[in-house]
């Protein structure tokens, strides 16, 4: 699944939050206390996700842990990221997971290290992104994995199946984004559980070689551009922006 997984771009940082996030950055311990402060609530939603269970402020290991994440969501944040308070979300969660793993309580938390990326092909982001970002990518594959079943299409099928000419990859992206944006289209893939072949081929004039070949990597692009997970689409939009540059015509090709 190499370069499958971007095509909404990650939302910028609120103004408002963006200058108290500068402050902060610049040693302002008043403004930290403060954010940290009307974060709070936030902070124990965000570990409840986790914990599934009410977390005290004053009793909980949970809470310090996810009080020292914020912290260090603090630190470590990169305006680039996009939205920072997923990006706390994020961190706190792993790090309550970390907490749950050493202290031998994690039997009811999923565990990243049961999903090996390299493994069904996607690329190994650990040398460019952050832990937090990594586990976020397995665990919305997990998600996919999920959908892909009810499509009789397993992870394993998709990247040996996945076309390995990046144009014929791009072509079949843009047959996925047209299959989305239009309703019937859409709406038939959904019910069938297949591809609605003659559909597509006289409404985005594509081949019916071309729907045949990629299938399975058509329908999940096609899925995941009409998901929430956000990161999967991002890694479209990302690989589609890099290679597109110069490429025309692709809805022709084979």
């Amino acid at each position: 699944m190499g370069p499958f997984l971007e095509l909404f771009k990650r939302k910028k940082v609120s103004i408002a939050i963006e200058d108290r996030l500068r402050k902060i950055k610049d040693g302002d311990n008043g403004e930290r206390e403060n954010f940290i402060k009307e974060y709070t609530p936030f902070i124990v939603k965000s570990i409840t996700k986790v914990t599934n269970r009410y977390i005290e402020i004053e009793n909980d290991d949970e809470f310090s842990i996810g009080l020292e994440a914020f912290n260090e969501a603090l630190d470590k944040y990169e305006f680039s990221k996009g939205s920072f308070i997923r990006y706390a979300e994020t961190v706190i969660r792993n790090r309550i997971i970390d907490f749950h793993r050493k202290t031998r309580k994690s039997n009811n938390i999923i565990s990243i290290d049961n999903l090996n990326l390299m493994e069904i092909g996607i690329e190994d982001k650990s040398k460019s992104s952050n832990f937090a970002q990594i586990y976020d990518i397995k665990e919305q594959i997990l998600r996919l994995k999920d959908t892909l079943k009810t499509f009789n299409i397993t992870l394993e099928e998709l990247v040996e199946e996945s076309p390995k000419h990046m144009d014929t990859r791009l072509n079949s992206i843009y047959i996925a984004k047209s299959i989305v944006e239009n309703e019937d289209i859409k709406k038939e893939l959904y019910r069938k559980k297949m591809l609605p072949a003659k559909k597509i081929i006289d409404t985005i004039g594509v081949s019916k070689k071309v729907l045949k070949g990629n299938r399975k990597f058509i329908i999940a692009t096609a899925l995941i551009i009409d998901s929430e997970l956000d990161l999967l689409i991002d890694y479209i939009s990302e690989v589609e922006g890099r290679q597109k540059r110069g490429i025309s015509g692709l809805s022709n090709r084979s």
